[in-house]
């Protein structure tokens, strides 16, 4: 019994001391939000339609509930879906990598105020293989592609609810090129 007491009070000690907070629905910046419109300026065709699709469920994932006459609105835009070969054998590209950014906008709809949450891009490199047929191609994309918007829609929701900061294009554009060149030795030293 008293071990047991001094374990839980060791790891609330431990866990309130390393800056990690517990985010409860009472924190929440709204119980309610209402899904805008989801434009998509890209060439890939229902983008828009996955987002608002995957941008309602995350905000249920989190506790929020979307209703249509909440006092917040989200609304925004996919701007870039990129699909970039990163592999290829016998001179056939055989893995690729997406990209997707939007920039989306939080609406006060009582004082009419407009929040700008920048560009955001799916914060996590995705990536899909495939060889052969282009129909299985196809279907490793579209795959690939839902898993690439949902941790988009994944990033919007942190960046309201935790009020993370909004990052710039040019920020966003670094993500990924972090290579370590090797220092290249003359031979014989």
């Amino acid at each position: 019994m008293r071990i047991s007491l001094i374990i839980s009070l060791l790891i609330a000690v431990m866990a309130t001391g390393c800056g990690y907070t517990l985010q409860g629905k009472a924190n929440l910046p709204f119980d309610a939000v209402a899904i805008g419109e989801i434009g998509n300026t890209t060439a890939e065709p229902k983008l828009q339609d996955r987002m608002n699709r995957l941008l309602a469920q995350t905000f249920m994932e989190y506790g929020v509930d979307i209703r249509s006459s909440a006092r917040y609105r989200i609304s925004g835009t996919i701007i870039k879906f990129v699909i970039y070969p990163v592999a290829e054998r016998n001179l056939q590209a055989v893995e690729y990598q997406i990209v997707i950014v939007g920039n989306f906008i939080v609406t006060d709809t009582q004082t009419k105020a407009r929040q700008g949450l920048g560009d955001i891009a799916n914060p996590y490199l995705t990536y899909f293989r495939s060889s052969g047929l282009l129909t299985s191609v196809l279907a490793e994309k579209e795959i690939a592609t839902e898993t690439a918007i949902k941790d988009l829609s994944q990033e919007v929701v942190q960046r309201i609810i935790y009020k993370l900061p909004a990052l710039n294009t040019a920020e966003i554009e670094k993500k990924g090129e972090q290579k370590i060149e090797p220092k290249t030795v003359p031979a014989g030293k």
